[in-house]
C-alpha cells in the first residue's frame, strides 16, 4: 500500500504506510497537503492511533507486524512467476480448485523461491514446505465484446433502462402498480432483443431499506450484496391468477390502478403495496407445492450467514429506527445477534425477507433467460455502485470490511468549489488484503450473477476514494488508496467464470495512465455525447460551446451513450431543460445567458451531425434532431453503443439531477404509457432504426 514517498514526520509516514495520499493535486494543477487533523481523523477510522508522535509510531509497528505475515490471499496473473520466501524444501503441490493436483519444484533465485502461476485460471493453493498459499490466478484480461458478442468486429447496441420507469404492456397486470419491476423488465429485453439489441443496461438493483420504501436512490443502497425486493415479480415464482388475487386481497380500493396512471412513482405508497403483496403471498406459502417450498430451502441453505444478516436487519431496522448505530448497544454488533437467538425468536419475521430476497432473485433470473432466450447475446448489464449507506444492512453485518466515520466523496473542483461529500460507506483497503478479498469477491459473485455484464460506477475509486472525516466539509478529506492491480485482477478472474462484460464509469478527470490500466485488463471505458468535444480556444467568448469530435475519433476500447442518468437526455440538452432547473434551483444561470449557451449549444450539435452527413444543409430545427444525435453515437468505433430509453422516448428530464433529492423528481419519472407498447411508438422505432442503419455498416 505505501508508496515511494518516504516523510520524516510520524503521522505522515503513518498516513502514507497506511494507504493515506498526504499530498494531491487539485484541479487547477495545484498541490494540496493534507491538514494534520484530517490525517489523524482517517488514521482514527482506520484504528490506527495517532493522536501524538509516539501512539503514531506504535501504529507504524503494528502495520509493519501486519504486511510482514504472509498475505491471506495471493492475486496473481496466470502465466507469470510466484516470489516467495525461502524454504527448507523446494518441492510444491499446487491443489487446483477442481480437485486436481500438480507438482514441481521451485527455482532458486538469489535467495528467492519462484513457481510459476498456473496457466489455468481459478482460486487454487500453493503447499511447499508445510506453508500453504491461497492463489486467486486470474486470466491476462476480461473477457472482451468480440469472444462474448462471438464476432471479430462487433458493432452491438442495446439499450439502458431506469427498471422504476418501465411499464406492464398489459396495464391491468396483478403487479402493474406504479413502477416497473423485473417483470417489466422481463418484458422490455424480449421486445429489445427481437429489434435486434443485444444487451440492456439496468439502473442498480441493490437491496433498499424495507422499512423505507421512498428512500429510492439506487446508488445509495442498504446493500450490495441482495437485491431490491421491491422489484420482485411474483409472477416468475407463482400462477398469475394466484398473484392477481393476493393482490386484489391487499388492495381493496384499487389504488394500484391510480398508481400506475402517475407519471412519477410514489414510492411511499406503491412500495407499501408490493410489500403487501409479499406478505400475503409468504402468508400462504406454507400451502406452496413441495417443488416450491423445496427451491426455496434450497436459496435460504446457499444464502447462508450473509443472507440471514440481512434479513436479521431488515426486522431490527423496521422495529428500531433507521440508524443501526443507535440501535441496544446487545443488537448494534451483528454476529452477537445472530449468535444469540435472534432468528429463532423470530423465524416468521427473518423467513419473510428471505422470502422476498428469494422471488427476487427468481425474477432477476427470469428477466436474463428471457433477455438470452429472445436474441439478446450479452443480456442486462449490471450497475454496481460505488458504495452503501452507513445506516445500512452491508455496513452492519460487515462492520470489519467497512470503515466506520468516513464518507466517500470527491475534493473541490471547478464545478464543485466546496467538494463533496456522498454520504456513503467504502470498503476499508487494509481490511480487504488482511481478509484475502473475500468481501470484494462476495460483491462481485452477486453482482454478477444472473447478468451478462457489469457496469462499475465510478471505477476510479478501485484506485483511490476521496473520503471525508464525519463532520468535516468536503473540502476536509483525503485521498485513500486501494490496491489497484489485485482489485482489477480480481474483476478479470470473476468476469472470466461469469463470461461477463465489463465497464468502467471513468468519465471526468483520471490520473495519467488509469485509462490505459483499464484497457489492460480488459475493462471497457465510458465515453458520452456530450464530453466528445474539441477544447475550446483561450480567447473563445463567454457562453461559447465547444465542437463536437467526429465519431471516427472516439475510443473503440469504450462504451458509447449520448448520456448518463446523471447527464441531460438529447431533447434536455437541446431545450436547455438543464439550465432551467439550474436556474430555478440555483438562480444560475441568467435568461439572457442560458438562451446564449442554447444557441450555441444547437449550432455546435447540428455543425457536428453535418460534418459526419447525418444532418441536412441548413440552420439548427427546433425540435431536437434526437435520432440523429443517437446516429452520431452509433457511428463511433465502440464494439457496443446504449441508447437510454429516455431518449428513446424523448424526454426532456434526466433520471437524475446530482446536487439535489427532493427538488427535482429524482428516480421517480417513468416512461411514456403508450397504447401498443413503448417500443412499438412509430417516432421511438424510427430512431432506433437510424441506429440500427448506422451500426450495420462496417
Amino acid at each position: 500500500m505505501s508508496s515511494a514517498w518516504t516523510p520524516q514526520d510520524p503521522l505522515e509516514a503513518l498516513a502514507d504506510a497506511a494507504g493515506i495520499a498526504v499530498e494531491w493535486v487539485n484541479a487547477r494543477g495545484e498541490p494540496r497537503k493534507v491538514s494534520p487533523d484530517t490525517l489523524r481523523a482517517v488514521l482514527g477510522a482506520m484504528d490506527l492511533d495517532a493522536a501524538t508522535p509516539a501512539q503514531a509510531r506504535e501504529s507504524m509497528d503494528a502495520l509493519r507486524r501486519t504486511d510482514d505475515a504472509p498475505p491471506a490471499l495471493t492475486v496473481a496473473m496466470a502465466g507469470e512467476t510466484l516470489d516467495l520466501p525461502p524454504a527448507r524444501s523446494h518441492r510444491y503441490v499446487m491443489h487446483f480448485e477442481n480437485g486436481t493436483r500438480a507438482e514441481g519444484v521451485a527455482q532458486d533465485r538469489e535467495g528467492r523461491l519462484q513457481v510459476p502461476v498456473p496457466d489455468h485460471p481459478g482460486y487454487h493453493t500453493l503447499e511447499i514446505d508445510g506453508r500453504q498459499y491461497r492463489l486467486a490466478v486470474a486470466p491476462a484480461r476480461c473477457p472482451t465484446p468480440a469472444e462474448l458478442l462471438q464476432q471479430e468486429a462487433p458493432r452491438a447496441w442495446g439499450m439502458a433502462a431506469q427498471i422504476y420507469s418501465l411499464r406492464r404492456a398489459d396495464s391491468t397486470h396483478p403487479c402493474a402498480a406504479g413502477y416497473g419491476d423485473f417483470g417489466a423488465l422481463a418484458e422490455m429485453v424480449v421486445q429489445a432483443a427481437r429489434l435486434g439489441a443485444d444487451a440492456m443496461a439496468i439502473s442498480p438493483v441493490h437491496a433498499m431499506f424495507g422499512a423505507e420504501p421512498d428512500a429510492c436512490s439506487p446508488y445509495s443502497p442498504s446493500s450490495r450484496l441482495f437485491l431490491n425486493v421491491l422489484y420482485a415479480d411474483p409472477c416468475a415464482v407463482f400462477d398469475v391468477e394466484q398473484v392477481r388475487a393476493a393482490a386484489a386481497a391487499v388492495d381493496a380500493s384499487g389504488s394500484a390502478a391510480a398508481l400506475e396512471r402517475l407519471p412519477l412513482v410514489d414510492w411511499e405508497t406503491a412500495g407499501s403495496l408490493r410489500l403487501a403483496l409479499l406478505r400475503r403471498l409468504y402468508d400462504g406459502f406454507e400451502h406452496a407445492s413441495p417443488a416450491l417450498r423445496a427451491d426455496y430451502a434450497r436459496f435460504r441453505q446457499a444464502g447462508g450467514d450473509a443472507l440471514q444478516s440481512h434479513a436479521i436487519f431488515e426486522v431490527l431496522h423496521a422495529r428500531h429506527g433507521a440508524d443501526w448505530r443507535q440501535w441496544p448497544a446487545e443488537l448494534r454488533n451483528s454476529r452477537s445477534t445472530r449468535t444469540h437467538g435472534f432468528g429463532a425468536a423470530h423465524e416468521r419475521e427473518v423467513g419473510f425477507h428471505v422470502f422476498a430476497q428469494w422471488l427476487a432473485r427468481a425474477s432477476l433470473a427470469h428477466a436474463q433467460t428471457a433477455a438470452r432466450g429472445a436474441g439478446m447475446r450479452l443480456g442486462l448489464i449490471a450497475d454496481l455502485a460505488v458504495g452503501t449507506d452507513p445506516r445500512g444492512s452491508h455496513a452492519w453485518s460487515r462492520q470489519a470490511d467497512i470503515i466506520e466515520g468516513l464518507s466517500i466523496g470527491a475534493p473541490p473542483d471547478l464545478f464543485n468549489p466546496s467538494g463533496q461529500e456522498w454520504g456513503l460507506a467504502a470498503f476499508s483497503p487494509r481490511a480487504l488484503q488482511t481478509h484475502g478479498y473475500g468481501a470484494f469477491i462476495e460483491l462481485l459473485r452477486a453482482v454478477l450473477a444472473d447478468t451478462g455484464g457489469m457496469r462499475v460506477d465510478h471505477i476510479l475509486g478501485l484506485a483511490r476514494l476521496w473520503v471525508v472525516p464525519a463532520g468535516a466539509p468536503p473540502a476536509a478529506g483525503a485521498y485513500l488508496r486501494y490496491p489497484l492491480q489485485d482489485l482489477l485482477r480480481l474483476i478479470a478472474l470473476e468476469a472470466w467464470r461469469h463470461q461477463a462484460l465489463i465497464v468502467g464509469e471513468n468519465l471526468g478527470t483520471v490520473p495519467e495512465g488509469f485509462n490505459e490500466r483499464l484497457a489492460q485488463h480488459g475493462v471497457l471505458g465510458t465515453t458520452v455525447l456530450w464530453f466528445q468535444t474539441e477544447p475550446l480556444p483561450p480567447d473563445a467568448p463567454a457562453h461559447a460551446q465547444p465542437a463536437f469530435m467526429p465519431p471516427s475519433r472516439w475510443p473503440d476500447d469504450a462504451l458509447a451513450m449520448p448520456a448518463t442518468h446523471d447527464l441531460p437526455t438529447v431533447r434536455g440538452w437541446w431545450e436547455g431543460r438543464d439550465l432551467d432547473w439550474r436556474r430555478r434551483l440555483f438562480r444560475d444561470p441568467s435568461d439572457t445567458a442560458a438562451r446564449a449557451i442554447i444557441r450555441g449549444r444547437r449550432a455546435s450539435l447540428w455543425a457536428g451531425l453535418r460534418q459526419a452527413g447525418l444532418a441536412p444543409a441548413g440552420p439548427p430545427p427546433d425540435e431536437a434532431p434526437i435520432a440523429a444525435a443517437l446516429s452520431l453515437v452509433a457511428a463511433t468505433p465502440a464494439a457496443l453503443m446504449l441508447a437510454p430509453l429516455e431518449d428513446l422516448a424523448g424526454l426532456a428530464d434526466q433520471p437524475n439531477l446530482p446536487g439535489t433529492v427532493s427538488q427535482h423528481p429524482n428516480w421517480r419519472q417513468r416512461l411514456p404509457d403508450v397504447k401498443n407498447g413503448l417500443l412499438d411508438d412509430p417516432r421511438l422505432r424510427a430512431r432506433i432504426d437510424s441506429i440500427k442503419k448506422v451500426r450495420s455498416r462496417p
